[in-house]
């Protein structure tokens, strides 16, 4: 079992931070231990009658597994006792009742949990936790999602809150003003959304959708704004990491499956080899139709029954699982590309697991599947896949979304998980495709977060 002796610099360093700052955000890059950091801070204040109950939200595999056992892994926080709000709704009620100094809830509960203490914005039953944190504080970035509204009805209830994450910004600086109003109700972005717009945003052309775009002052402003309330941690200062090289692996379609996507590109409609004609109602669904054909298969109908129209990255993915020494993570997209996989990958004479349950993970970490196949929305936040002793990645079909991808990314790139290790990440595009365009806005998203970690470190030492 770990010590308190375990704990790295960097770590006892947000931990201090945390006790000295009532209502903080830790942006740590992910593998960096904001958990333990945060337990550590909890047990501390504990001791010191500074506070007495915490109240975990995030995700429902942080709220079911990740805290539990970083608790078991540490002795200087063994003593904390965890109770789990999920559940029936019956499980629920009786896990709020119980005597406990840390609960965990995930964040599709917390309206539900809000209800049970106020009704017609009134308190209808004291609220237990002093100290309420939101793990993976990205997914309340929105400010008219039901989870957010119900915590600022209920935010006076709790002097201390703390944000944890390690993608703060995933669409931009925009992405900041919800989860710093929860943490200051307003103080230093705006007490509304539409003033913190005006101040450092300019809004899309006159009738023209769009988004707004930050002003040329405006990064710098906001971050010097938050600065004393948020402490960021990258690896890169802390660590000397083996090197992750990102490599792209490029295919060219068959002459007749990019007739297809490019007549689905200009018309919103095409026709599959078999003579089934699929169509796009708009440029959003079209976006969709043009990755699947990417991938190699268009899905023909609502019940996502699929024609394959190409095996070029199937053939491309298994040159590089030839190549590639130990395990394999491999992600992909659509249903479509699942279902062809299983395929591929069933006649190599090799073990492959989808990721799936808790049983599929302790397989992959004990060594014994070789390739693990895997959305990445159901593998993020707080999941360890580094036991496995894999270092290599596959990227079969990109989405357009950067904290997925970042995610799954930092299963075995984040942080601590790296130690020791380069990391190889192959990406595999379809020359002259959506997938060029999805690289692009990847890179560019990835880019801004970059940036607003690296300048809030660069101002604090100012």
């Amino acid at each position: 079992m770990k010590t308190r002796a375990n704990l790295r610099s960097y770590q006892e360093r947000a931990s201090r931070f945390i006790k000295e700052h009532p209502s903080c955000a830790l942006w740590a890059e992910m593998g960096l231990g904001k958990t333990i950091s945060m337990a550590t801070a909890f047990s501390d204040l504990r001791d010191g009658f500074r506070s007495k109950r915490m109240l975990i939200i995030g995700p429902l595999r942080v709220a079911r597994g990740v805290w539990s056992r970083e608790i078991e892994e540490w002795d200087h926080v063994k003593h904390l006792k965890l109770v789990k709000i999920i559940g029936t709704e019956r499980e629920r009620l009786a896990a709020i009742d119980a005597k406990a100094s840390v609960h965990t809830i995930n964040r599709e509960n917390v309206t539900w949990l809000v209800n049970q203490f106020v009704k017609d914005k009134k308190q209808i039953k004291h609220w237990p936790w002093d100290l309420v944190v939101l793990d993976e504080s990205s997914s309340f970035k929105s400010s008219s999602a039901k989870r957010w509204k119900s915590l600022r009805k209920i935010r006076r209830l709790f002097p201390r809150c703390v944000e944890l994450t390690g993608t703060p910004a995933p669409n931009g600086l925009e992405d900041l003003w919800a989860q710093i109003f929860l943490l200051d109700q307003g103080e230093r972005l705006g007490r509304t959304k539409t003033a913190f717009r005006e101040r450092w945003f300019s809004p899309p052309p006159y009738q023209e959708f769009g988004k707004w775009t930050a002003k040329p002052h405006a990064f710098r402003e906001i971050m010097a704004a938050v600065s004393d309330i948020v402490l960021t941690l990258r690896a890169e200062d802390y660590l000397e990491l083996p090197p992750v090289l990102n490599n792209i692996v490029r295919v060219q379609l068959p002459e007749a499956a990019m007739g297809a996507y490019k007549r689905m590109e200009k018309r919103y409609i095409t026709e599959t080899f078999k003579g089934r004609v699929v169509t796009a109602v708009n440029a959003a669904v079209c976006a969709g139709k043009l990755l699947q054909l990417a991938n190699g298969a268009i899905y023909l109908d609502e019940r996502k029954s699929f024609e394959t129209l190409h095996d070029e990255k199937i053939d491309a993915l298994l040159e590089i699982l030839e190549e590639a020494e130990g395990p394999v993570l491999i992600c992909y997209n659509f249903v479509s590309d699942l279902a062809r996989l299983g395929e591929a990958l069933s006649g190599l004479g090799k073990t492959w697991d989808l990721l799936k349950s808790e049983q599929s993970i302790e397989r992959w970490n004990a060594g014994k599947t070789d390739y693990l196949v895997m959305h990445p929305a159901s593998a993020g936040h707080g999941l360890n896949l580094q036991h496995s002793g894999a270092n290599t990645i596959v990227w079969f079909g990109l989405g357009w979304n950067l904290e997925f991808y970042q995610q799954a990314n930092a299963r075995l790139t984040g942080g601590l998980r790296r130690e020791g290790r380069s990391i190889v990440i192959h990406h595999i595009v379809a020359d002259g495709t959506i997938d060029d365009r999805v690289v692009r806005v990847l890179t560019g998203k990835a880019t801004t977060q970059k940036d607003l970690m690296k300048g809030l470190v660069e101002l604090t030492k100012e």
